[in-house]
């Protein structure tokens, strides 16, 4: 007879990297990012206190994968422009406790703010509706192009989130986020390969 598990017991992923335990911080959205959307010290701080708590993983809050896209205005955004010395000292303070910390990827969609960007991008040029449309605008279909180079950007995130010290990275695929939006047949009413 095996004995069961325990949520302090390690956990080895399939790739082999051992987990020192079950807790998970999950992602939340800090907005805590400065002005030109590196983390700032305050984020670097909060993530130490969480890896001093004990966690095997911690998972960032929203980080952007394209400027022009927020979902809040004090995101974070891990692209070409980013200041990777601000990244990696985020990430060696969230992992100082010999834990994981994975990026979280997202691009918001048309889940923007009106007040941050009023020209958001979708699958289709379906708005939020429920009232929703004084607050977000509706979005414009992306282009097929649009989309090959977005799938380029959450990579170009990955890449630089791997060389910056997190361990690894989550993309953001739920909450009505540009993914959940391509996974909707409410969101995308396409009939070109991204669709259906």
């Amino acid at each position: 007879m095996t004995t069961p598990a325990t949520i302090a017991d390690s956990f080895t992923l399939a790739n082999g990297r051992v987990i020192a335990n079950r807790f998970i911080k999950s992602a939340m959205s800090e907005q805590l990012g400065l002005p030109d959307r590196n983390p700032s010290e305050d984020l670097a701080n909060a993530y130490r206190q969480w890896a001093q708590g004990g966690c095997g993983v911690l998972v960032s809050g929203n980080i952007m994968v394209d400027r022009e896209h927020l979902g809040e205005p004090k995101n974070v955004v891990l692209d070409e422009q980013s200041d990777l010395a601000t990244f990696r000292r985020w990430a060696d303070a969230a992992t100082s406790n010999g834990n994981e910390f994975w990026a979280q990827l997202n691009h918001p969609g048309k889940q923007i703010p009106s007040f941050l960007n009023k020209k958001p991008v979708a699958p289709s040029a379906v708005p939020l509706g429920a009232g929703l449309d004084k607050a977000f605008a509706t979005p414009r279909a992306m282009t097929d192009e649009e989309i090959k180079t977005l799938i380029g950007r959450f990579g170009t995130a990955a890449r630089l989130a791997k060389e910056s010290g997190f361990t690894g990275v989550q993309i953001h695929g739920a909450h009505g986020y540009l993914v959940s939006q391509f996974l909707s047949p409410r969101a995308n009413i396409r009939t070109d390969r991204w669709g259906g």
